[in-house]
């Protein structure tokens, strides 16, 4: 089964070992000077339960040059490859996350499609999966749990148990477990690929620190959704080889 067709039918990708060491340990860098920063004039998130930060490409906290560098490792060729590979149109930039593990070890995860957090309504998002694509390139950089998904749910809407349990209905939590879960572990070095309109949760331990990109289809529905200061300035355009900004 090729790359296109398995994600088509399970709404993921899942590529052992995709990056090698000379190119993490860059982007690791970077990363972690944007988190110490962050945590510091961000305490009072993090405290109250945050586990990701956005927007890196536009932070304060890296310099001019390890920005482009991110945005060169963003848009590196086979990066690039598989967008055009997985999504049915031109394809775009979105953002970056960054995921650690809540500061509370008993805080729970919590099962959910991104498209909940838009304004639509449950009708509305029931039609949109169908039809819109967001995907997340999930880039562990340390072993950890990793992510837990159900199979499918890309394409197809929740069974009664799994929206009562998205959604706090009925007596259910979104940290409860879910019988069509699927569990993937993550290594260094690894790359899983996923739609973030499908039903999925974090897992969190082993103090995860995991780096995200994020496409979208290039469509005026998604324009309000992307801050333009993530993306290339005019002047690094050139520097950049891709059609993804």
């Amino acid at each position: 089964m090729s790359i296109n067709q398995h994600y088509n039918r399970q709404g993921y990708v899942y590529l052992k070992q995709f990056f090698s060491e000379e190119e993490l340990q860059p982007l690791e860098k970077i990363l972690h000077t944007f988190h110490q920063t962050w945590l510091k004039y961000n305490d009072s998130d993090y405290k109250a339960g945050a586990i990701n930060s956005h927007s890196i490409t536009s932070a304060q906290q890296i310099t001019r040059q390890e920005r482009l560098d991110l945005l060169r490792f963003i848009s590196q060729e086979k990066i690039s490859q598989l967008v055009h590979t997985l999504f049915p149109g031109k394809a775009v930039f979105l953002n970056t996350q960054l995921f650690f593990d809540p500061l509370n070890n008993s805080q729970t995860n919590y099962w959910h499609r991104d498209i909940q957090y838009t304004g639509m309504t449950i009708e509305e998002q029931k039609k949109n999966i169908i039809t819109q694509n967001v995907l997340h390139f999930r880039i562990p950089l340390k072993a950890e749990s990793g992510i837990e998904l159900i199979p499918g749910t890309h394409r197809e809407w929740d069974l009664e148990e799994e929206q009562e349990t998205r959604l706090s209905m009925n007596g259910r939590k979104p940290g409860d477990d879910l019988e069509r879960g699927k569990k993937i572990p993550l290594n260094r070095g690894d790359l899983l690929i996923f739609s973030a309109n499908m039903i999925h949760r974090g897992l969190y331990g082993n103090n995860r620190f995991t780096f995200d990109i994020i496409f979208c289809d290039d469509l005026p529905e998604f324009r309000d959704f992307i801050d333009f200061k993530n993306h290339p300035a005019k002047e690094e355009l050139p520097l950049l080889d891709t059609d993804l900004f």
